[in-house]
Formats: C-alpha cells, sequence, structure tokens
C-alpha cells in the first residue's frame, strides 16, 4: 500500500501551460480523501513553488532540489553551499566569464546579472557582491561557459570542454546537476536531492521510502524514482529516469500523474 504521493511539477504534474488539468486535480483530491500524504518535490524556489496552485500549499515542498523543505511557510529544513564556496564559484564565473548568465539563490532570493524569466529575480551587476550568506543554488548557462575563455577553480590544465574543467573543481561542498532539456547549470549543496529530503521528511512521519509512488521526469528526479516503493517516469522523462522508473506514465500532457494515480484510487 502507498501512502505518500511525491511529485514533481514542471513536465510531470503540471500541464506546459503550467495548469493543474481538472483530470489530475481530481485524482489528486480522491487521492487526499483517501487518507494519503501529498509531497510537492521540484527543482523551482519556494516563491515560485508556491505560486502555482492554492491547493500545493498546504502540502509540504521540497524546493531547490532538495535543498530546502517548506510547509505553509515554515522552513523544515535547509541545505547550503558554504559562503566562501559559493563566493569562490560566483567569483571565478563572474571574473573569468563575464558575458555568462550567471544567477544564486540565497534565502528565497535569486540575485541575476541578465534579463530572466526566472520568478521575481533581483536583477544586479555584481552577483559576487550578493553572495554574502550561505548559498542554495548557483545558476548560471552551460552554452555560454563553452564559449568563454576556459576557466579553472584549481588552476588545474584544461581539458575538453571549458565547462567541464570548471565543474570538475567544484569544491567537495556542492555538485552540479546538468539537464538536457536545458541549458542550465544548476549548482547545488553536495548530498542534497529530492530524495535526501524526502527521506527526512519520511522519517519524522514515521513512514519508509516503500510507502512512496513518485513521479518525475528530469535527471534531478532520478534518485527519487529510483529509491521509492513505485518509482514512475513521464513518458516525456530524460532516458536517466526511464531507466531509474519502475513503470512509465503517460506524458504530463496526457495527465500521466492522474492516469497512474486512478489505478489506486478507484
Amino acid at each position: 500500500m502507498y501512502s505518500v504521493l511525491a511529485v514533481d511539477l514542471d513536465d510531470t504534474l503540471l500541464a506546459d501551460d503550467g495548469t493543474i488539468s481538472p483530470r489530475t486535480m481530481a485524482a489528486l483530491d480522491s487521492w487526499q480523501a483517501a487518507g494519503r500524504r501529498i509531497v510537492v518535490a521540484t527543482g523551482r524556489p519556494p516563491r515560485s513553488a508556491k505560486l502555482v496552485h492554492p491547493y500545493l500549499n498546504d502540502f509540504p515542498m521540497i524546493c531547490y532540489n532538495g535543498a530546502w523543505i517548506e510547509l505553509q511557510g515554515n522552513v523544515l529544513f535547509q541545505a547550503t553551499i558554504p559562503v566562501d564556496d559559493a563566493r569562490r564559484i560566483v567569483g571565478a564565473i563572474q571574473n573569468g566569464a563575464p558575458g555568462c548568465r550567471l544567477g544564486v539563490e540565497i534565502d528565497d532570493t535569486l540575485y541575476v546579472n541578465g534579463g530572466t524569466a526566472w520568478t521575481r529575480a533581483h536583477l544586479v551587476s555584481d552577483v559576487l557582491a550578493h553572495t554574502d550568506r550561505p548559498a542554495a543554488k548557483i545558476l548560471t548557462s552551460l552554452e555560454e561557459l563553452d564559449a568563454a575563455q576556459p576557466l579553472s577553480l584549481n588552476g588545474q590544465a584544461v581539458v575538453g570542454k571549458p565547462s567541464e574543467t570548471f565543474l570538475r573543481g567544484l569544491p567537495a561542498t556542492c555538485r552540479a546537476l546538468i539537464s538536457p532539456k536545458y541549458d542550465l547549470v544548476q549548482v547545488i549543496p553536495c548530498g542534497a536531492s529530492k530524495a535526501a529530503a524526502l527521506r527526512w521528511l519520511l522519517d519524522r512521519w514515521g513512514v519508509g521510502m516503500e510507502e512512496v509512488i513518485s513521479f518525475g521526469d528530469d535527471v534531478n528526479d532520478v534518485e527519487m524514482v529510483a529509491e521509492t516503493g513505485l518509482g514512475v517516469a513521464m513518458s516525456n522523462a530524460v532516458p536517466q529516469v526511464k531507466a531509474a522508473a519502475d513503470r512509465m506514465t503517460v506524458s504530463n500532457k496526457e495527465d500521466g500523474v492522474a492516469v497512474m494515480l486512478e489505478e489506486f484510487v478507484s
């Protein structure tokens, strides 16, 4: 018996226009009415996740790919990149690749050096100056890193693409997530993942990972899909998620989450 639903947002629960379809909403209602829990698990920052739909704001939200857990405005858990390491990374990009898009997420605020559609971003000329506290995430462009002059965090020789050398030199306190879906590098705290955050939450409920059904589509969902009782990949998922999944459902455009949940609530 699965008692917890852990579900990604973009390209999974949500339609391409960012909404929850009536069929999916009905499936969530039925799941909750049966006394089962719902956990949102997203790469989005908290401020963005809370704008999706008021219905979701009553549930725990795993944000920043597992670096933050929030429930009804209360922060339950945070993992961060130490400020010295965050400044080292931001400084290397800002000084070594000055035309590269760069942003840092600190305390649910994004400081970014260029125009972006990211939610409530603060446009600043000097991202490093705003990197004065531990960071939940550092964002940059993979393509623009590779178009820049060779970058190295530790003085090592550039081997292969500039981005590859740069990412190999990341401090041990963090790791990079790179999705084939986007021109985006997300540097997050080492050890942070949706699966780890979900396990932290479940431990406090006295529930095991085997009682969870999870849904995902991108590289930040791999651990969660692999480690839960029933991991489900969307048909629009990247190959890594499909390889980790127990089952596959139809795409987010076809209400794939609802299609699968209806098996358990009918």
